[in-house]
């Protein structure tokens, strides 16, 4: 061995590096496992209370609640090692193979809650929205002054109300709609992200609150709070119960660095816990909510940045496709799965970050007798409405089916788009082949080695 140190110390470099890599690599696959194990527990409790609660004649919850086991299952997850994002960055990760999509999951709420946070980065990054100085009416002198925007958060809550959930957020909702169409807002924000959260009381209340990032100019503290406490106040009103309080509440604070606070603004809707301390009937409720309102919702110039860079995102993609990607049989599978997208909106349907298919119907699974123009119409209607005109029996032999050709394309669609990537369950079985009979194809089938 050498007497220069120097040189021991170089040559012992490589293996120790490996040697903490190996670790750290290890340490982040342990730390996935435990972050779906948390949230497979979870997922099931969720769905025996739903199933403990709701009477047995009441199919469309206990559809709700097998679908949210499906999604909360172990042979549901998978890990993957070495993918390589857009700047050829490698990482590690897990994920499900299906999503149902239901507020109450989750594994459907994290996925959410991630997109959100993308979605604020990208518009908040300076490269794509940009704060100005330019004249604005203020209240305050009651002219026109020059100032330069800068970037609020802002949380906006409402008294305490002996109401159920369902209602408590109607109220919310309203008192928002009548805030953001105020000349006050309109004036002092240039741009919004709204994420709405809520947890439960000690006394069984909800507190429902508005968090806000905004672009805004130098906010008239009383005037505003006057606004926001005015709107509540109608809403409350006009739902039929009394406002007691001195005022609704508004907080904001001057945010030197918005990308520090992304993950306030997109936290989630509420912890996991809470569906616990909701009441058994208030829970049935949420659960048979079809159509939520918007949870996340950008305004102002954020939503024109937004739409802006999907347009630039499409054109590339479409360019690059027609230049040099062959379509196949599994891009063709993958199309169809991607027919329906509510965009977070609508409770259980097809999630865009999953494509999970769960609403793909087959052609033999059609009735035979039936008008072409009512196959869109089939294609687009819920698990909800499939229970209700063929009962739980028949919807779970068609769910079980649709599941597990899901789940497949799934396999398929992350194989082709991570190629050098490793894929093994959560127990650590690698995947093996994956062969899918395509029903809307005959007698075709798609196979991909792994």
């Amino acid at each position: 061995m050498s007497n220069n140190k120097k040189l021991n110390k170089i040559k012992k470099l490589p293996e120790q590096t490996l040697a903490e890599f190996d670790t750290a690599a290890r340490l982040k696959r342990l730390k996935s496992i435990s972050v779906a194990d948390y949230r497979i527990e979870r997922g099931e409790e969720v769905a025996a209370l739903l199933e403990k609660c709701c009477g047995a004649d009441n199919e469309v919850v206990i559809g709700y609640a097998e679908r949210l086991r499906a999604c909360a299952a172990r042979s549901n997850y998978y890990l993957g090692e070495d993918f390589v994002d857009k700047e050829g960055n490698k990482f590690s990760g897990f994920g499900t193979l299906f999503g149902c999509g239901l507020k109450l999951c989750p594994n459907c709420m994290a996925r959410a809650g991630a997109r959100n946070r993308a979605i604020t980065r990208r518009v908040v990054d300076e490269k794509n929205t940009k704060l100005e100085r330019r004249e604005h009416y203020c209240y305050i002198t009651g002219g026109y002054i020059v100032e330069q925007e800068r970037y609020r958060f802002v949380t906006l809550t409402m008294p305490q109300i002996f109401a159920s959930f369902k209602k408590t957020m109607k109220i919310q909702k309203r008192a928002w709609d009548l805030f953001r169409k105020l000349k006050i807002v309109k004036n002092y924000f240039a741009a919004m992200i709204k994420a709405v959260e809520f947890t439960v009381r000690e006394n069984g209340t909800y507190h429902d609150h508005i968090h806000l990032l905004a672009i805004s100019f130098f906010l008239p503290d009383k005037l505003l709070k006057q606004a926001w406490t005015d709107c509540v106040r109608t809403a409350f009103e006009e739902f039929g119960i009394e406002f007691v309080a001195e005022q609704a509440n508004v907080n904001y604070k001057l945010v030197r660095n918005p990308a520090d606070m992304v993950k306030e603004v997109c936290k989630y809707i509420t912890k996991t816990t809470t569906w616990e301390k909701i009441p058994a009937d208030q829970l049935i409720e949420i659960a048979e909510i079809e159509r939520w309102d918007r949870m996340f919702e950008l305004s102002g110039r954020f939503r024109e940045t937004i739409q802006r860079l999907k347009a630039e995102d499409a054109a590339a993609a479409d360019s690059s496709s027609s230049a040099n990607k062959e379509t196949t049989l599994t891009d063709g599978v993958a199309h169809e799965l991607n027919y329906f997208n509510t965009d977070g909106i609508t409770d259980g349907e097809l999630l865009d970050s999953q494509a999970s298919g769960v609403q793909y119907y087959a052609e033999e699974q059609l009735p035979a007798k039936r008008a072409d123009e009512n196959l869109e119409a089939r294609r687009r209607e819920g698990w909800r409405d499939v229970i209700r005109r063929e009962g739980l029996k028949a919807y779970r032999k068609k769910f079980n089916h649709q599941l597990e050709y899901a789940r497949k394309i799934r396999k398929l669609r992350l194989m082709n788009k991570y190629p050098e990537a490793k894929f093994t369950n959560l127990d650590g079985t690698p995947w093996g082949c994956i062969v899918v009979d395509i029903p809307k194809w005959k007698g075709s089938s798609a196979r991909l080695d792994k």
